[in-house]
C-alpha cells in the first residue's frame, strides 16, 4: 500500500511540475511579414505575439526557417520586456501531412494498385484454365486405345478452338489494362513526388529567455538572412515590326527552400549580394625573391559576415490637446442646446457625390468597398464641374483611377550600391525550390534596325535592334526571350557589364536579303619578286535587297594581320574602298541605304609579299 501510495504522489508530482512548466513556457507561431531577396540569399522578418507572465520565463517561437546565418539574427521584444538570452535549433520532427492535392494523388494511386492485382489475379486464372484445357485434349486424343471417331474429334476441335480464343482474347486485354493501368500509377507517383517536395519541411525554433515587468501581451520581431533563396532577371523582348519601338517585360525566376512556405508576403527583390560583401582589397609593398616549395599552413575558416541591417521600431510620439477651464465648458453645454435648435434648422441637406471609377459611374458602397492599394489617383471635381460633365446638380465628383499594370504596384530604388524592386502586392512563393515567375516593370525603348552580314563566314543576313544609351533603361545582366512580329526568335543574353556603347538585338535572320561572295580571278594573281613572292586576292561582295522598302546594311570582312616580318600585307586601297577600318585587326565595313530592289557590289582586295622558301597559312 505504501509502495502504491509513493507511486501516486511521484505521478502528481511529475504532473505539476509539468502544468507548472507548461504555464511559464510559452510557444508561439511566427508570422512571416516580408522578404527582402538577394541575387543570393534573402533577409526574412517575422512577427510573434505572446502572453506574458510577470517575471522570468521562456518562450518558444517556431515557424522559422532551417537555415539561417546565425550571425545575422536579430530580436526586439515590446516596451519594458527584456531579452536576457537566446538559442536558435532546428526542428526536424514537424509533423508532416498530406496537402488535399497530395491526398487525392495518393488514393488514386492506391485505385490502380488494387486494380493491378486484381487483373494480375485474372490472368493467373486465364493461363491455368488454358493449361487445364492444353492437357485434358492431350489426353482425352491419347486415351482412347480406338481413338476418337471423326464426328467427336471434329466437336472436340471445335472447342478448343473456341475456348482457345476467348483465353486468347482475355490475355490480350489483360496486357493492355495492365499496361495502362501501370502508366497511370507512373504518371501519379511522378506528380506525388513533386507535391510531396510541398510537405517535406523542418523548422526552426527560437528559445527566448525574456523578463516582464508585468503580465501582458508582448509583440516579438525578428530578422534574419538566409542562403536558401535567391532570383535571377530575365526579359521577355517583343518586337512588333522594324519601324516601332522595342518592348522589354522584365520579371525575375525566385526561388527557395528556406523550410517554410512564403504565404502572402510584401516582397522586395534587391539586386544585392550580402553574402560576398568584402572589405576593399589594399596593395602591400611585392617583394621579388628566389622560389622555394611553399610548406603547407592550417586552413583558416576565415572570418564570418558581418550581420545584416538592424530593424527597429519606434513608436509615434502623441500630440498634447489643449484644455479648457471648467467654466468654460459649463458655458458651452449650455448653448449647446440653443445651437442645436438653430443648427437644426439652418442644416443644409446632405451632399451628393457622383463616383467615378475608371470612366464608369459607380455606387457609393462601390466606391467606398475599393482596396486602397489598388487606387493609381484620386482626384475631386466641385459642383460645377459636376454639372458641366454629368449635368446634374451634384455637390461634387470623387474621380478614380485604378492601377492597371504592375508598373503601378512595383516601386523601384536605384540606391548606389544596388537596385530594388519594392512590391506592393502580396506573394506567395513555396518553398520547395521550385521557380515562381515574377513581372517586375515594362520597359519601351527606341531602337535603329538594321541588316548585318559577314559574308565570308556565312551568307545569312541578320536584322540588328540597336539601342543607344542602354544605361538609361537599367537593366541587369539576365536570358531574354526575343520575339519578332509575334513570332518566336530564340533566346538571346543581356550583358549589362558589357562596355559597348550601344545594346544590339539580333533579331533573326532574313531570306529577303542575299550576301553573295566570290574570288575574281582576273584582278588575282601570283608571281615571283626576286626572293619572294607576291600574292594578290580580290573579293567581290554583291548584295541585293528583294524587299519592298530600302533598308540599312552592314557588310563586315576582313584581309589578314602579319605576324612575321619576312610576311608584308597591303590593303589595296584603290579599289578597296570600306565605310570603316580598323587596321590593327584588319576588319573592314561597309554601311550605307540600299534601295528596294538594288544591288550593290563592295571589292576586297590585298596583297601579301612572303619568302619563296616558305609556305603561308592563307
Amino acid at each position: 500500500m505504501k509502495k502504491n501510495q509513493f507511486y501516486l504522489m511521484s505521478a502528481a508530482l511529475l504532473y505539476f511540475s509539468l502544468y507548472a512548466g507548461a504555464q511559464t513556457n510559452k510557444t508561439v507561431q511566427a508570422t512571416l511579414d516580408e522578404v527582402t531577396l538577394f541575387l543570393h540569399g534573402a533577409e526574412m522578418v517575422h512577427s510573434a505575439s505572446a502572453t506574458l507572465n510577470k517575471g522570468e520565463q521562456e518562450v518558444f517561437i517556431t515557424g522559422l526557417s532551417s537555415s539561417i546565418d546565425r550571425n545575422s539574427l536579430k530580436i526586439t521584444a515590446g516596451e519594458g520586456t527584456i531579452i536576457s538570452t537566446y538559442e536558435y535549433s532546428t526542428n526536424y520532427l514537424v509533423e508532416k501531412t498530406l496537402s488535399p492535392v497530395s491526398q487525392k494523388l495518393q488514393d488514386s494511386i492506391d485505385i490502380f494498385q488494387k486494380k493491378v492485382r486484381q487483373l494480375k489475379t485474372e490472368r493467373e486464372i486465364n493461363e491455368r484454365l488454358g493449361l487445364i484445357l492444353n492437357t485434358g485434349t492431350e489426353k482425352t486424343v491419347s486415351g482412347s486405345e480406338k481413338g476418337l471417331q471423326f464426328d467427336e474429334l471434329v466437336k472436340m476441335m471445335e472447342y478448343y478452338k473456341v475456348k482457345y480464343r476467348e483465353l486468347a482474347v482475355a490475355e490480350e486485354t489483360y496486357s493492355e489494362k495492365l499496361k495502362d493501368y501501370n502508366d497511370n500509377i507512373r504518371r501519379l507517383e511522378a506528380q506525388f513526388n513533386q507535391e510531396a517536395l510541398k510537405n517535406n519541411k523542418t523548422s526552426g525554433v527560437l528559445k527566448l529567455t525574456v523578463n516582464s515587468p508585468l503580465s501582458a501581451n508582448c509583440r516579438f520581431s525578428l530578422s534574419y538572412y538566409t542562403t536558401a533563396a535567391s532570383w535571377a532577371p530575365y526579359y521577355d523582348i517583343n518586337v512588333e515590326s522594324s519601324v516601332r519601338p522595342v518592348k522589354f517585360v522584365m520579371k525575375a525566376k525566385a526561388r527557395q527552400t528556406s523550410g517554410i512556405d512564403w504565404n502572402k508576403i510584401k516582397l522586395t527583390l534587391s539586386t544585392a549580394n550580402p553574402s560576398y560583401e568584402r572589405n576593399a582589397p589594399l596593395l602591400e609593398a611585392w617583394f621579388l625573391n628566389f622560389w622555394e616549395a611553399p610548406k603547407p599552413i592550417a586552413y583558416d575558416g576565415g572570418q564570418a559576415r558581418s550581420a545584416q541591417n538592424m530593424y527597429s521600431y519606434n513608436a509615434a510620439s502623441a500630440q498634447s490637446a489643449g484644455k479648457k477651464s471648467i467654466a468654460q465648458i459649463q458655458k458651452d453645454m449650455k448653448d449647446s442646446d440653443i445651437d442645436q435648435i438653430e443648427m437644426e434648422a439652418a442644416t443644409p441637406p446632405p451632399p451628393t457625390y457622383i463616383y467615378v471609377v475608371n470612366g464608369e459611374l459607380v455606387d457609393e458602397a462601390t466606391y467606398n468597398s475599393l482596396d486602397a492599394s489598388t487606387v493609381k489617383s484620386r482626384t475631386f471635381f466641385n459642383s460645377e464641374q459636376a454639372k458641366e460633365q454629368y449635368g446634374v446638380n451634384a455637390s461634387g465628383i470623387w474621380n478614380v483611377e485604378l492601377k492597371g499594370s504592375i508598373d503601378d504596384y512595383v516601386k523601384i530604388g536605384d540606391n548606389e550600391l544596388n537596385v530594388s524592386y519594392a512590391i506592393d502586392l502580396p506573394y506567395s512563393i513555396p518553398g520547395n525550390g521550385k521557380e515562381q515567375t515574377i513581372e517586375l516593370k515594362n520597359i519601351e525603348a527606341n531602337a535603329s534596325y538594321k541588316y548585318y552580314c559577314i559574308p565570308k563566314l556565312a551568307n545569312e543576313t541578320y536584322l540588328l535592334a540597336e539601342i543607344t544609351q542602354p544605361e538609361r533603361l537599367n537593366l541587369l545582366s539576365g536570358k531574354a526571350n526575343i520575339t519578332y512580329e509575334a513570332s518566336y526568335i530564340g533566346e538571346s543574353l543581356i550583358d549589362a557589364t558589357s562596355t559597348r556603347a550601344n545594346l544590339t538585338l539580333t533579331l533573326g535572320t532574313d531570306k529577303r536579303i542575299s550576301v553573295k561572295r566570290e574570288k575574281v580571278q582576273n584582278f588575282s594573281s601570283k608571281k615571283s619578286l626576286g626572293t619572294d613572292v607576291e600574292q594578290i586576292l580580290t573579293y567581290k561582295i554583291t548584295v541585293r535587297n528583294g524587299q519592298n522598302r530600302s533598308i540599312k546594311m552592314v557588310v563586315k570582312d576582313q584581309y589578314p594581320i602579319s605576324m612575321q616580318k619576312d610576311i608584308k600585307v597591303e590593303l589595296l586601297k584603290e579599289t578597296t574602298r570600306p565605310t570603316f577600318h580598323i587596321e590593327e585587326m584588319g576588319i573592314l565595313s561597309w554601311e550605307e541605304e540600299i534601295p528596294a530592289g538594288e544591288t550593290k557590289n563592295y571589292i576586297l582586295s590585298f596583297s601579301i609579299r612572303y619568302p619563296k622558301n616558305r609556305t603561308i597559312n592563307l
